[in-house]
């Protein structure tokens, strides 16, 4: 009855739902019929090294985040984005598989030998039509918000992406009525962020008055407040919207970045509290986006957060040093050409000799103005107008690291060799490299050495390649900031990736995933891809997770039928053994479905079904799911009175299992309504025909809902015999959305010991039945197998 109330204040919702009204006035596409199939929303936050996350959610900054990592034990995981670690070149890796796909944020295009800025939307859409062709996209038919490239997501699905921001993209072909109409709807959104912009708009003023006294440019401080009104409020609070929309139609995968921490970041530092500030709007934001994600119709959703890249506190060349990088490097080109003239010069030369080495000098002289620089952040490109040789690129670089105070500075030999300088000296092979990165483990070591490779073989590389940071030492960057990102920084290369738990992720992902992982991760979710696993032999364990949950029918409190769901709720809690009352076989209410196999088969389990209510080929009743196999022992009918309350009759299922050489008995059951009906059949469990001929002799499991709370009389029957592996008060399982009181339970014999026994609580468990997943470790003496 709850649950039908429940599932009508769901609906009540839907049918006042801001952005199903959306959908119907702007005639929104919808995907119908897929309410069973996986769906993904891929939440990034730009410039969020996993450092400053474990810091925000220790603060108290971002306790949607915090809860999701304690409570909902989503797991953490570093997310390294390969160089150079800037969004264009991870989101190219993460959407179309292409591993440094640009050189730099800013670069130049040897083939047109024009400087790119991925922040141009034509020189960004040159490059995306690059990489789409050469690997699947990931966004196809999904939606992309706020990113560099579409992602392979259609133009009327991509939003404020650099790719899509003509005006013809940012102005979609909608009538001004249901714009109107639109904006009428979010009256009160419109308000509040307007309220925020305010806000932004005072304290942003106040704080560039104190950056400006601090000796900041105007300019920065100016565009500063322009940012946080428009990309830390205006851009969020948008994605916010659209995300929900986007959910509530159910397209496969919603990809949203939001910008606000990244920009306050370069501005302030990746540790400044404008930067955390931005935090608290991105987490709320979040947490309104999760809980539509569970509640879509119309896809079975998975939320997963990651951060492409992290940042570092960097000291700038472009304010320290007069004339900046570029000063800089035009000092020493003009030092390297001089250097290469005067051995020429202190020779006794004939007249024209003389005249010929002359000009030469002032070629070379001239050659030192000839060169272009692209160096937005702590990766620079010197681009030479004349390709120079081998020495000269050696002399060049030595220079920038002595004279000009580069951290590192790499070239490509002739032979197609990375050549490394920094203030240690030169090296060339690839473990030499490898070596000068010691600050970093040794698997994430390698892996960085390589990318520096490949950094300096891309086709849009300088000739020399300048890095802010040498892998000891301080963080420098090359433009005005003091937060810098797309080099090797212990925090702009550490990212982070929140996912639920038992989560897939590709091999060698232990230490840290990077984008073309996440790439496999994401795919295999969706159904597009299956992710090859290596076959692990674990160790014998004498430890049995069990769990117990009533399933009502696998249908949620949201009105929706989903086996899939309560798949994905056990396989998150990897348990051993699952005890399942209330499944379906063949009823027209659940689609005809057999749930108990459907489950088994996604979690690739063993299983064993027990009908208890049999009416028109239509069945009812418990199942147990297993590891290992599993092997019927008994199924039978327990005493049943027509005339209690709610009639229907009940049984039990008594299966066997062998755990190390050892039998273990686990029974399920539901009992009834009736305290006189629940007695009866507690002692029939208990008595000789059941359980009581082995509960002396071998381990027993009884599990199930029992329709008693802790104490009743049915409740000190089984505890007569067994042990309840709740100890004390607390781990209430029913309802789902409001847990009063326990009406699940598990009793075990004496054989094991129970250790923690949790009740699984959160958003999809909360949604998915009317009752609460209780689970608990079990260890059974080594001595008994």
């Amino acid at each position: 009855m709850l649950s039908r109330f429940a599932s009508w204040l769901h609906g009540i919702h839907r049918r006042l739902s801001r952005s199903e009204w959306a959908i119907r006035h702007l005639k929104l596409p919808v995907s119908e019929g897929t309410a069973e199939e996986p769906g993904l929303l891929l939440i990034q936050i730009d410039g969020f090294a996993r450092k400053e996350l474990e810091k925000a959610m220790t603060e108290g900054r971002m306790p949607f985040l915090a809860g999701l990592h304690q409570r909902s034990k989503y797991e953490l995981t570093t997310f390294y984005p390969g160089l150079p670690s800037s969004t264009p070149a991870v989101q190219a890796e993460l959407f179309y598989g292409v591993r440094t796909g640009v050189p730099a944020f800013s670069f130049q295009d040897r083939a047109t030998g024009k400087i790119v800025s991925m922040f141009n939307p034509d020189q960004a859409k040159e490059f995306e039509d690059q990489f789409s062709g050469r690997g699947e996209n990931l966004l196809k038919g999904g939606s992309s918000w706020s990113n560099i490239y579409s992602g392979g997501a259609a133009p009327e699905d991509c939003h404020f992406c650099i790719t899509r921001l003509g005006v013809k993209d940012i102005l979609p072909k909608w009538r001004l009525s249901s714009l109107l109409g639109l904006a009428l709807m979010h009256t009160l959104s419109i308000v509040r962020i307007a309220g925020l912009v305010a806000l932004e708009l005072v304290i942003g003023l106040g704080d560039a008055l104190w950056g400006l006294c601090r000796g900041q440019r105007i300019s920065l401080e100016l565009g500063a407040v322009f940012s946080r009104m428009v990309i830390s409020i205006g851009v969020r609070e948008l994605l916010r919207i659209g995300g929900k929309v986007d959910l509530t139609r159910g397209l496969p995968i919603v990809h949203l970045n939001f910008l606000g921490y990244d920009e306050m970041s370069h501005l302030r530092g990746p540790g400044s509290w404008l930067a955390h500030w931005t935090l608290g709007g991105i987490d709320r934001s979040i947490s309104i986006l999760y809980r539509c994600a569970h509640l879509s119709r119309r896809r079975d959703y998975q939320v997963w957060i990651f951060s492409d890249h992290g940042q570092d506190r960097a000291r700038s060349f472009e304010t320290e040093f007069p004339g900046g990088i570029k000063g800089i490097v035009g000092e020493c080109l003009s030092s390297v050409a001089t250097t290469f003239h005067q051995p020429f010069m202190a020779r006794p030369y004939s007249r024209r000799r003389y005249e010929r080495e002359k000009r030469r000098a002032a070629e070379q002289t001239k050659a030192a103005e000839n060169f272009s620089i692209a160096s937005m952040g702590p990766v620079g490109h010197v681009y030479l107008q004349q390709a120079p040789n081998d020495e000269e690129k050696q002399s060049l670089a030595e220079r920038l690291v002595i004279q000009g105070k580069i951290p590192a500075v790499l070239y490509l030999s002739a032979e197609g060799n990375m050549i490394w300088n920094d203030a240690l000296g030169k090296v060339v092979a690839p473990e030499e490299v490898s070596d000068r990165l010691s600050l970093y483990p040794e698997p994430l070591r390698r892996e960085m050495a390589a990318d520096v490779g490949a950094l300096c073989r891309n086709e849009n590389a300088g000739d020399l390649v300048m890095l802010g940071f040498s892998g000891k030492g301080e963080c420098w960057t090359f433009a005005p900031e003091r937060g810098a990102h797309a080099g090797l920084g212990p925090q702009e290369t550490h990212g982070f990736l929140l996912t639920p738990p038992a989560t897939r992720l590709p091999p060698g992902s232990a230490e840290f995933v990077r984008p073309d992982g996440l790439r496999a991760a994401v795919f295999h979710v969706l159904g597009r891809q299956s992710l090859d696993l290596p076959q692990t032999i674990s160790e014998p364990s004498f430890q049995l997770r069990v769990m117990s949950y009533n399933v009502h029918s696998c249908a949620g409190m949201d009105g929706r039928t989903s086996p899939r769901r309560i798949a994905r709720i056990i396989a998150q809690q990897n348990p051993d053994v699952v005890a399942l009352q209330e499944l379906d076989y063949g009823r027209a209410r659940s689609r005809g479905e057999d749930q108990a196999n459907i489950v088994a088969d996604l979690l690739g389990y063993h299983v064993v079904f027990c009908p208890t209510v049999v009416a028109d080929g239509e069945r009812y009743g418990h199942a147990v799911l297993s590891r290992q196999p599993l092997e019927t022992v008994k199924v039978a009918e327990l005493p049943f009175h027509p005339r209690g309350v709610w009639p229907e009759q009940r049984g039990a299922l008594w299966t066997r299992l062998i755990l190390h050489g050892l039998p273990i008995h686990v029974v399920t059951t539901h009992l009834g309504l009736s305290s006189a009906e629940r007695q009866a059949q507690m002692q029939a469990l208990l008595g000789p025909d059941w359980l009581g001929a082995v509960l002396a002799e071998e381990p027993v499991i009884l599990c199930g809902d029992f329709n008693c709370r802790p104490g009743d009389a049915i409740y000190r029957l089984a505890t007569a015999k067994l042990r309840d592996v709740v100890s004390g008060r607390g781990m209430n399982t029913f309802s789902s959305i409001g847990p009063l009181i326990r009406l699940d339970h598990i009793f075990i014999s004496k054989h094991f010991s129970p250790e923690n026994v949790t009740v699984v609580r959160n958003q999809l468990t909360r949604i998915s039945s009317d009752h609460l997943p209780l689970m608990a470790d079990l260890v059974v003496p080594p001595q008994m197998s």
